[in-house]
């Protein structure tokens, strides 16, 4: 073909193309297909060329070995090889061998490699030369198809008509060459002949089957009936076969007439060609072997074509409802059908055996395995279940062969398999301990008819179920309800190899992935949050079977921890397996560089009973409960054993906390927890009992949620909110009478009550530390407080407690003298004192204003401070009369220190110690009387003792000279007796409740007689400096020189007193608290204004007063040369001189006015001050400690006039010292 219509061998067009072409056409264009293209025996040239390359190396190598195992020629083993040119060749015969077995093959490798050139060039043309063989391979195929056509042709050939004959007879109707037979025709039977007839036949063969076929009959056949000249042979649930005779012989066979099937369904009638051949052959059955044969032919025709019937309905199924999961195979009189061909329970692949079940139906021989013949008379239909590649041998599956339906088959089939697999799972769940401990239900519904009824519920958590259910027609479970976690159960199930053994395990693992979602859902509303796991799998091995009494079921952990706990290595794993849920405490080190994770250090089971497992609030409260009281107890048994301390555990009834939990309570002994602390005394306590009760209460967080008891109320807890730990410690004491004083409430936290006699002392302390360390700081502090009621307690009458609390101690002391107390009296009065008693060891003691014993205030500090605590209470009534009466003195002296004429100074020492120096002025010499002041012990009684002293504190030698003071104090004092009072010569002793007042006072008296008198004429002249007496002789200094002197001196300026008010009506003195005791400090910063003007004014008067007595001296020199100061007169003055003087006197008196001016504006801003701080006071605010003064001057700073200023002032404003 050649032209651009040319096409190729079986053109593409198509059938519809080719009906569209307009007639006319060409005519290549109904062309044929195109040939075969032969593929078979044909080989890739590339295979050709790798064979032949790997073939040639292959050859060389071995040409090569070959070679080299050749013998060397001679001349060459002999070594004479250089005498030979190099032009000659080698012509040995060993070489001329292998060069000519070289040659050999490399001309045969040359000729293969040149057929394979021709072949690759022959291969460019391999479309072509392919082409020509297809069409070589054509034309031969068409030459024998040609052949075949012409043999079968041959048998189609139809001979010529007889068209004589033919036309004979439709011209005739009759053909003249055929023969007449001659046949007459009987005459018909009447009515009456046939009854007859059939009766005669019924007859006989009742006859014959009674009496002649009775034991030839068939078991099978047994059940027959005789009418209309038939027996009628019925099989139950088989057919109906009617047979007649023929002859009166009895010999003679039986006929068959009619046959019909008695099972459904099945044909109502049977066709004319199977009617036929079963005729023909029943009737000869029935000839050579009788009944017994009839039977058994047309039992087995029947079984087949039961076998047949169940094949058609099967055939049904899997081209219907069943598609593509049934599988029908037809096998010699049996038939097989297979369900879930798609593999539901086994992964398809070459390396895994696909599991399928079938079932086997087929007709049972009725013969033993040995031979022998079975119970059954005869073969029957027998049913063989083979599932998941295992013939099961006892199962319960009717088969109905009467009523035939093949999809009930299937059913009641897949029925026992759905039952076997969920009764598998069920049985191995219910054999571990979790099902059989009644921990967990199952719930296991069978259906024998509608297997998609049958179905599995397994319990996960709370009402949380399961339903297992698998699809009739596929195999596939489903599980229920519908969600993410329960579709990928369901496809473990589904790809599971062994459903019925590996399904248990599979429903764990669904438990555990739902109860990981339910608590990642659930618990962080409540505060908890699942982690990943902080320890290795071996670790979290060696903690779930470390429990003897559980089994070693694969298991999952679950790990949480409390969103509150600061500490980070607290955990809580949840076990999850078959053998039953545990719940653990989980301990780890802190992380190290080699260990960020922390190790495994502690762990313990957490007897969480089996109603709790359910994952509600109410359980996750509980559990927040449980654990942390389980962390604290750990924690503080763990403190206890690093102390040494002895301590033990008991299980007691704790109302505190919900039914379900269960805590031991720790006892600690008591004397143990007081040595604990650094410096703490080793001593017991004598008014508590040995143990302590540590009970823990529950966990609080500071936003006051509350983690306790399961009725509380529920909130929401943030991450950020450390969680506390409560618990309870309680102290009973021995004698309840000691603490009668003590109120309910002794602190917010420490509760004291009467009626059971018992401290409760509250303790919270963040989650992971130690309680212990919190409960050793409140017997501490209790102790303390014990101490401070004990000590008030021994002080009797004189101390009554008004507020004892666990901070602060309240309580009034007086001193109410048996006798009355001669001279001026402020009366009885109680003072209060309060001590705060804060966390550290520091007492805070802080008195009333007007206290007597604000003088003795750092003293008293300290004592509170110190190991005599305990002897404040006492000490204070016991010293009280003492301080009050010098009190007494310094106003009485203040009128005389106003005149200029003497002054007092008392300084407290120490408690037992007191110092009185009294000063007088004198023109000449200095005047000084110094006593001192101190306890001392006589027949049982404690004594103030006075004596007197020299200006440095050291005793007076007994050869001293007598001075004014030692006649006056003889005169009145030494010597008298009474009042409570002990006279010893030179010094007295006085009862501190009764005397001690009335020998300061007549002291005082008798010193304050000797004011404004003149000193008598010295014996010696000692140098005695005074920080109130000028030091210069003959000068008798001014109130105004006297300030003056003072502020030069770096001492604190005193103030002009006013005259206290006549004895018959004393005067109320307002005290300050808490005035620290005045000490001498180098130079005094004024820091007011009114102190700056007095500094200036004072400053003024001194150098105004020194240039006086300059002036006054200088004139008495120059009247008097060469006598001594004090032996000169003051000669007469010129009127000049004397006008100067009365000037300046007039100046100092102005000056000393205005000073006395501003200091009592002073007082007055500080009596304002005073007023405003009583009125804070009654509203219930209590001035703020250390907060200045009025004008904004530090209050009680030592060194500063006015106010502050004095050696226990009067009037010094209120100071706390820290």
């Amino acid at each position: 073909m050649s032209g651009s219509s040319a096409m190729t061998n079986g053109g593409g067009a198509s059938f519809m193309d080719v009906d569209s072409q307009p007639p006319g056409g060409s005519k290549f264009t109904d062309l044929p297909d195109e040939i075969q293209h032969i593929t078979a025996d044909i080989m890739p040239l590339s295979l050709l060329l790798t064979r032949l390359s790997q073939w040639t190396h292959t050859k060389l190598q071995d040409e090569i070995a070959y070679l080299a195992s050749k013998p060397l020629p001679q001349a060459v083993l002999n070594g004479n090889t250089n005498h030979q040119s190099a032009d000659n060749h080698d012509t040995s015969q060993e070489s001329l061998e292998k060069k000519v077995h070289l040659l050999n093959f490399l001309q045969d490798m040359h000729s293969k490699w040149v057929k394979t050139l021709v072949i690759t060039e022959w291969s460019k043309k391999a479309a072509q030369v392919g082409a020509l063989i297809d069409i070589r391979a054509h034309y031969q195929e068409l030459f024998w198809e040609l052949i075949r056509m012409k043999q079968d042709l041959h048998w189609a050939k139809v001979p010529g008509p007889d068209l004589k004959t033919a036309l004979e007879v439709l011209t005739t109707g009759q053909a003249s060459w055929m023969p007449e037979l001659g046949y007459i025709e009987p005459p018909p039977i009447t009515w009456e002949e046939k009854e007859a007839f059939i009766d005669n036949i019924n007859t006989m063969l009742s006859v014959r089957l009674t009496f002649d076929e009775h034991e030839k009959i068939p078991a099978a056949f047994r059940d027959y009936n005789i009418s209309n000249g038939r027996v009628t042979f019925k099989v139950k649930g088989e057919f109906e076969v009617d047979l007649t005779i023929g002859d009166e012989d009895f010999e003679q066979q039986f006929w068959f007439i009619d046959f019909r099937f008695l099972f459904t369904p099945a044909p109502a009638e049977l066709s004319h060609g199977v009617r036929t051949f079963l005729e023909n052959k029943v009737n000869t059955i029935l000839g050579d072997q009788g009944l017994a044969g009839c039977y058994n032919y047309l039992h087995e025709f029947v079984l087949t074509q039961k076998i047949v019937e169940f094949r058609r309905q099967a055939t049904e199924l899997a081209m219907g409802r069943w598609v593509d999961t049934l599988k029908v195979e037809k096998l010699n009189r049996a038939m097989s059908i297979q369900y879930w061909l798609k593999p539901p329970h086994g992964l398809e692949g070459p390396s895994s055996q696909t599991a399928k079940s079938w079932v086997l139906l087929g007709v049972w021989s009725g013969k033993g395995v040995e031979g022998d013949l079975d119970s059954k008379p005869s073969s029957y239909i027998s049913l063989r279940w083979f599932r998941d590649n295992k013939e099961v041998k006892d199962f319960d599956i009717p088969l109905n062969v009467e009523t035939i339906s093949a999809e009930k088959l299937l059913t009641a089939v897949i029925a026992s398999h759905v039952e076997y697999i969920l009764t598998s799972i069920s049985s191995k769940l219910l054999s571990k301990p979790r099902f059989a401990q009644k921990h967990a239900r199952l719930d296991l519904e069978i259906s024998k008819e509608e297997p998609q009824n049958s179905s599995l519920a397994v319990q996960l958590f709370d009402n949380d179920k399961a339903v297992i259910k698998i699809e009739p027609l596929t195999g596939f479970f489903t599980l229920f309800p519908r969600s993410p976690v329960f579709l990928k159960g369901q496809m473990k199930l589904n790809t599971s190899s062994n459903a019925a053994e590996e399904g248990a395990n599979l429903m764990e693992q669904l438990r555990f992935d739902h109860t990981v979602k339910d608590l990642n859902s659930r618990v962080r509303s409540i505060g908890w949050f699942v982690c990943r796991p902080p320890i290795t799998q071996e670790e979290t091995k060696a903690i779930v079977y470390s429990d003897a009494s559980g089994s070693r079921e694969a298991f999952k952990a679950v790990w949480l921890r409390k969103a509150n706990w600061m500490t980070r290595q607290w955990f809580v794993m949840m076990s999850m397996s078959l053998g039953g849920d545990q719940w653990w405490l989980v301990d780890l080190s802190p992380p190290k560089p080699n260990f960020p994770a922390g190790r495994l250090r502690l762990f313990t089971k957490m007897p969480m009973t089996s109603n709790q497992l359910t994952l509600s609030d109410t359980f996750f409260r509980n559990l927040s409960v449980y654990a942390a009281g389980m962390i604290s107890h750990i924690t503080d048994l763990r403190k206890l054993h690093t102390l040494k301390k002895s301590h033990t555990a008991l299980e007691l009834p704790n109302h505190s906390l919900p039914p379900q939990v269960r805590l031991p309570t720790i006892y600690v002994r008591l004397s143990e927890m007081l040595q604990q602390r650094p410096g703490s005394s080793s001593r017991t306590l004598t008014w508590a009992k040995g143990f302590v009760p540590i009970i823990f209460k529950g966990v609080r967080t500071h936003t006051g949620d509350q983690e306790g008891p399961a009725d509380a109320t529920a909130a929401q807890v943030r991450r950020d909110t450390p969680a506390k730990i409560r618990a309870e410690a309680r102290l009973t004491v021995i004698d309840r009478n000691k603490f009668k004083s003590l109120r309910g409430n002794v602190d917010h936290d420490v509760v004291y009550n009467h009626r059971t006699g018992q401290f409760s002392l509250k303790l919270r302390a963040d989650m992971g530390t130690p309680v212990v360390d919190l409960l050793a700081d409140r017997v501490q502090a209790l102790e303390r407080l014990m101490e401070f009621v004990e000590a008030i307690r021994l002080a009797g009458s004189n101390a009554i407690p008004q507020s004892v609390a666990l901070r602060e101690v309240v309580f009034t002391y007086s001193n109410d003298p048996a006798e009355p107390v001669s001279g001026p009296s402020q009366g009885p009065r109680a003072w209060s004192v309060h001590l705060d008693l804060p966390k550290d060891a520091k007492v805070i003691l802080t008195l009333e204003k007007g206290n007597p014993h604000m003088r003795a205030l750092d003293m008293l500090q300290e004592m509170a401070q110190s190991t005599k605590t305990e002897l404040l209470p006492s000490y204070l009534p016991f010293s009280l009369p003492l301080y009050r009466v010098l009190d007494r003195i310094e106003d009485e002296w203040e009128s005389i220190a106003a005149k200029n004429a003497g002054n007092v100074a008392i300084v407290v020492k120490a408690a037992e110690w007191v110092t009185i120096r009294f000063s007088l002025s004198a023109p000449t010499t200095r005047r000084l009387l110094c006593l001192d002041i101190r306890t001392m012990g006589r027949k049982g009684r404690l004594l103030w003792h006075v004596k007197r002293t020299d200006e440095k504190g050291h005793e007076r030698p007994l050869n001293a000279p007598q001075d004014e003071f030692d006649t006056s104090l003889q005169r009145s004092v030494w010597h008298a007796h009474g009042d409570g009072r002990k006279s010893f010569g030179t010094s007295a002793a006085a009862d501190p409740k009764i005397g001690i007042e009335t020998l300061l006072w007549s002291i005082s008296e008798s010193v304050k007689s000797l004011v404004g008198t003149l000193p008598p004429p010295p014996i010696t002249a000692p140098h005695q400096g005074g920080a109130v007496q000028d030091l210069k002789q003959g000068h008798q200094q001014t109130p105004q020189e006297l300030v003056a002197a003072q502020a030069a001196q770096g001492m604190p300026p005193q103030r002009p007193k006013q005259q206290p008010p006549p004895p018959s009506q004393p005067q109320q003195q307002h005290r300050p608290v808490n005035q620290p005791q005045a000490q001498p400090q180098p130079q005094a910063q004024p820091h007011t204004q009114v102190q700056l003007q007095q500094a200036q004014v004072a400053q003024l008067q001194a150098q105004r007063q020194a240039q006086a007595r300059a002036n006054n001296n200088r004139f008495v020199n120059r009247a008097h040369p060469g006598q001594p100061p004090q032996q000169r007169q003051p000669g007469p003055q010129t009127q000049a001189q004397q006008q100067q003087q009365q000037q300046q006197r007039y100046q100092i008196q102005q000056q000393a006015q205005a000073m006395q001016r501003m200091q009592q504006q002073q007082q007055q801003q500080a009596a304002q001050q005073h007023a405003q701080q009583q009125g804070q006071a009654q509203q219930g605010q209590r001035p703020v400690h250390g907060q200045g003064g009025p004008q904004g001057v530090p209050q009680g700073q030592p060194g500063q006039g006015g106010a502050g200023g004095g050696m226990g002032g009067k009037n010094a404003p209120v100071v706390v010292i820290d």
